[in-house]
């Protein structure tokens, strides 16, 4: 029989006892599925949650549920010595799952891009595997720093579709990793980290750059996107010349490696790309 450990989670505020080495485990974020794969152990990943479609491989693992969900009886046939889920929003989901016994850990939301490095030594670490996050980290500091001052300091407004329009604030990694790069991030609401943008404050805005995020799997053009602010009102930002970035889906929104090594430099070759000039 494997020993057991017993490591304390910060956002349970409880210790949680985990064979030495994870043989079946759960993710139920995408960016910590990314980041097992990113290690190099989705052999040990059974399960998955329905957001998580990064890497391909991900999408061949069955659906144990969602941010705020599990799918029970999958969750029984799965029997995962270890369940992965983020703060946040699914913290009531985290709670109930080790009242009923599951070996839950909960790992906290980034609030930069170094604590996406972070996340990284942690799932490690959890995993029972930390060795495997020696290359993948350093891999995460040189991305980073290749990235440092690579836009000019352009105004911009950063906005995502979570099922409705959200823009980010200083306690938000994409705010972070949007300024390492050189950008200069609106933040209508400074004190948060994501709010639901109020329209009538953001007609005073005036952003040379707008940054748009839709949801996964959706096919919005930066016409679409233009029209869609039009409507809201904020019309005369494009009519001063501002620009719109549109990224092909869930980029801003995900915490994972994938973000810094993929999404990042993405972002920044379509900022100056000729095709991100005005709509």
């Amino acid at each position: 029989m494997s020993r057991m450990r017993h490591l304390f989670c910060p956002g349970l505020k409880r210790e949680i006892a985990l064979p030495e080495r994870i043989a079946r485990a759960v993710s139920l974020s995408p960016s910590l599925t990314d980041t097992i794969f990113r290690l190099g152990l989705g052999d040990q990943l059974v399960g998955r949650s329905a957001w998580c479609h990064r890497p391909d491989a991900a999408l061949a693992l069955p659906v144990a549920g969602s941010y705020t969900s599990v799918k029970q009886a999958t969750l029984d046939v799965l029997d995962p010595d270890l369940i992965l889920t983020v703060s946040g929003a699914p913290e009531k989901l985290a709670h109930r799952l080790v009242e009923e016994g599951h070996p839950v850990y909960q790992v906290p939301l980034p609030v930069s891009p170094w604590g996406i490095l972070d996340t990284m030594a942690i799932v490690a670490a959890v995993m029972g595997r930390p060795e495997s996050a020696s290359e993948p980290l350093a891999a995460l500091h040189t991305a980073l720093a290749a990235l440092h001052g690579c836009l000019p300091r352009l105004r911009t407004y950063v906005e995502i579709d979570l099922g409705g329009p959200v823009t980010i604030g200083p306690g938000s990694y994409i705010y972070w990793s949007l300024k390492w790069m050189g950008l200069d991030v609106i933040t209508p609401e400074p004190g948060r980290a994501y709010a639901t943008p109020d329209d009538a404050a953001l007609q005073q805005l005036a952003p040379g750059l707008v940054v748009y995020d839709p949801k996964p799997g959706r096919t919005i053009t930066r016409g679409d996107v233009l029209q869609r602010f039009v409507h809201r009102g904020l019309g005369a930002w494009f009519e001063a010349g501002a620009r719109i970035v549109v990224t092909e889906g869930d980029v801003l929104a995900h915490s994972g490696p994938w973000f810094i090594e993929a999404g990042l430099p993405w972002i920044a070759g379509r900022i100056q790309a000729a095709d991100a000039g005005p709509v």
